[in-house]
């Protein structure tokens, strides 16, 4: 690894309401001082909030729950609850609220809102179609997700306002999936990936990009123009870079480019999957998945100073 590369990592690894915490650099192997667990657990999506609290979601007491924590590991506690499987969470701007996806025992996603301490949970979209993917406009008052709702299959790109109201569908694809969506720190623009099929008489051709538009859905442009797949974008928090994942090497491994697409470096090496990177509030560093041995672990990252 390039020395200007050579980071700080370390694996939060959460084990009967208790955090272990092991450093080690980039270039080195971290080691997981965590007893093994005895099923497999999974701790995905994760973001940070400005107050530097970690919300995530995880399948450590059956199904898939959302939890909250400090990001050290500690002070873990559970914040959703209820039969609906509950997933890729986002905090609100000031950090009172979060933003996720459920899935009914209907096996129908909708997208919801709820306090920072589990109370007042309430169904945003109530739509047959599947919406998932929110994320919140800077000032609080938006909601952008996806939504199956215009054809049943393919996920389109809408936002709504946080009562409820004001639907407004900003991309409209065909065979395009767009999903992943998030608002710039300005609020100017959404950041998106788009799932490319193109059928072929030998099957479909897949490929994933990430893509911006402005806010009205307006001038999309794609950022990563490359033939492997690229995902899981996230803007940094004062909107100059993104961070993704990409299997241009294999497997999916952690980079940042800057925010018109220049400049991709990859910050992580690992012989693991590294996917859903999410900024640390201070744009100093990101947590990721990492994802091995069964399990889906938060890892942390600190980035080179620019």
């Amino acid at each position: 690894m390039n020395r200007s590369l050579a980071t700080s990592i370390r694996v939060l690894a959460f084990a009967a309401g208790a955090a272990f915490v092991s450093s080690a650099l980039a270039s080195d192997p971290p080691a997981r001082i965590a007893p093994t667990s005895l099923m497999p657990v999974e701790d995905a999506y994760p973001h940070v909030s400005r107050d530097g609290l970690l919300v995530f979601q995880s399948n450590r007491l059956g199904g898939s729950k959302l939890f909250i924590a400090a990001l050290d590991g500690s002070q873990l506690r559970q914040l959703t609850s209820g039969a609906g499987e509950d997933v890729t969470p986002k905090w609100s701007p000031d950090g009172r609220q979060i933003a996720y996806a459920s899935r009914g025992i209907d096996g129908n996603e909708e997208v919801w809102i709820v306090n920072a301490d589990g109370t007042g949970a309430r169904n945003l979209t109530s739509h047959a179609a599947g919406d998932s993917h929110p994320s919140w406009s800077p000032d609080g008052t938006k909601i952008v997700f996806c939504s199956t709702r215009g054809d049943g299959e393919n996920d389109d790109i809408y936002v709504v306002n946080v009562d409820g109201t004001g639907l407004v569908r900003l991309t409209d694809n065909g065979l395009a999936w767009d999903t992943f969506p998030s608002f710039s720190p300005a609020g100017s623009h959404i950041l998106f990936r788009r799932l490319l099929r193109q059928r072929t008489p030998e099957g479909t051709l897949i490929n994933s990009e990430i893509m911006v538009m402005n806010s009205d859905g307006s001038e999309p442009r794609n950022l990563s123009r490359n033939a492997f797949f690229d995902g899981w974008p996230a803007w940094s928090p004062d909107g100059s870079r993104i961070a993704f994942s990409s299997n241009r090497p294999d497997p999916y491994q952690v980079y940042v480019m800057d925010a018109n697409g220049s400049d991709p470096v990859r910050v992580v090496e690992s012989p693991y999957t590294d996917v859903r990177p999410q900024w640390l509030p201070d744009g100093s560093g990101l947590i990721f998945n990492r994802e091995r041995d069964g399990r889906i672990e938060l890892w942390q990252v600190k980035l080179p100073l620019r």
